[in-house]
């Protein structure tokens, strides 16, 4: 048996963050994990559990789903408050070798959240995600291995909410680029005051791999409803990578290039018209080296290159478009030191983005907060400062201690924080965030 044990809790408090994130918010949690290798079959175990508690300041569109991004639309709302979050994840999994170099398998994971809201817009949100996923492996030649897997996946997220105040403060439906409309009570999207969203997903996914080579594919298909079954949104997704390592005594090479499209409809059930498509296509590039000293103190240190690009465009009705493109790149400087039964990894960052919008510009009149676009409504106010996080050019600072407690073998306590610093911002409230954590964690 393998496996281990933790709690942990942290804090994150600063203007300069996503509009959807908290200006304080704390979390708190534990986790478990186990690992069993046997002579023909190994199975494996995790659970999880945290709580999260933030404060929301007037101004900056929160979300009120769990994820942020991960549907083709958002329920955001405009008030203050305070919200709670409690999640939990449970997955487990085996495989068995059945001998001729083939070896099956099966992985389910269940996670699920409640969220909760108080003050001007109280609101709750109940959110499962289940996902299961049969595994069959052939094992080649020169330790070079073929998996391939089959995913199905089930969400669901019923968000409840008390409308009250005026439109500002109801809950704004955003179908993609902060357009859309609001949900007062009564509405048709709505079914006993609840706004709710379903999705299935399932696809294939292929990874081919060697002790320094790694090829990956998956390619996922979706069908979602939402919004009292008068939404719907087909999707796909299609996602690639290839990762090779270069092992020599003093340094390791290794190269990463991912590719991702994903792409997703929105429709009027009733009527069939489009009302806004995403299209989403990602490529990436990493860059890793490191170079170690095993026998003195210092024990590492790496250079990372991050770069990505990708689109997104939304029709949002006939004769009106929005496509934006947008660049963003990284690099990091990370190094380790080892001290006996102390480990410090050190980093430092710095990253930028671009964001071009072609059509209509929400932000080239900056007083201007809502635009009204046909039957539609923009909040240009909350757009801009969507934007603002992600082009300013920002540096960060951080660092992770690891402490081993020799009484108690394998037990360590490690503390991690860090800095960030936005160079220039407009919009948002701030131009600081930091973040702290502390883990007291048990392996055995």
């Amino acid at each position: 048996f393998k496996g281990g044990a933790a709690i942990r809790g942290g804090v994150e408090e600063g203007g300069f963050r996503p509009i959807h994130a908290a200006s304080f918010q704390w979390t708190a949690g534990a986790e478990a994990k186990v690992v069993n290798h046997g002579e023909h079959s190994s199975w494996t175990g995790a659970l999880s559990f945290d709580q999260m508690m933030g404060q929301y300041k007037n101004g900056n569109g929160y979300s009120m789903l769990l994820e942020p991004d991960y549907f083709p639309l958002d329920i955001v709302e405009f008030s203050p408050g305070t919200k709670s979050r409690q999640s939990f994840s449970l997955e487990g999994g085996f495989l068995t070798d059945f001998g001729y170099d083939w070896a099956a398998g099966v992985k389910a994971s269940v996670q699920g959240a409640y969220t909760s809201k108080r003050r001007e817009i109280p609101h709750k949100d109940l959110a499962l995600t289940v996902q299961l996923e049969p595994t069959l492996t052939f094992v080649m030649d020169d330790d070079m291995g073929l998996v391939s897997t089959y995913i199905a996946r089930f969400r669901t997220e019923n968000l409840k909410a008390d409308v009250a105040g005026t439109d500002g403060n109801m809950p704004f439906m955003d179908m993609g680029l902060r357009y859309g409309a609001y949900l007062p009570g009564g509405n048709a999207y709505l079914e006993n005051g609840a706004f709710q969203i379903q999705e299935f997903t399932h696809g294939v996914s292929e990874l081919l791999y060697n002790p320094e080579l790694t090829l990956g594919l998956e390619m996922l298909w979706k069908r979602g409803k939402a919004g009292n079954g008068r939404l719907n949104y087909p999707g796909s997704t299609i996602s690639a990578f290839y990762e090779q390592t270069i092992q020599e005594e003093i340094a390791d090479h290794v190269f990463h290039v991912s590719y991702q499209r994903e792409r997703d409809q929105l429709k009027e059930t009733r009527s069939e018209s489009v009302i806004p498509v995403s299209d989403r296509v990602g490529r990436s590039l990493n860059l890793k080296y490191e170079a170690r000293f095993l026998e003195g103190v210092f024990r590492s240190v790496g250079i990372s290159l991050d770069g990505d690009r990708w689109s997104e465009r939304s029709t949002i009705i006939p004769n009106f478009q929005d496509k934006v493109v947008r660049y963003g790149g990284a690099a990091t400087l990370l190094s380790s030191f080892s001290f006996g039964i102390v480990d410090l990894d050190l980093n430092a960052s710095a990253a930028r983005g671009w964001w071009k919008d072609r059509g209509r510009v929400a932000g080239q009149d900056d007083a201007v907060d809502i635009e009204f676009v046909g039957d539609y409504i923009r909040r240009a106010d909350d757009w801009r400062r969507k934007t603002d996080y992600l082009t300013a050019p920002r540096i960060g600072l951080g660092g992770t201690l690891t402490c081993r407690i020799p009484p108690v073998k394998g037990m360590y306590v490690q503390l991690c924080g860090g800095w960030h610093r936005a160079l220039k911002v407009k919009y948002l409230p701030g131009k600081n965030r930091e973040i702290g954590k502390l883990t007291i964690g048990y392996n055995f």
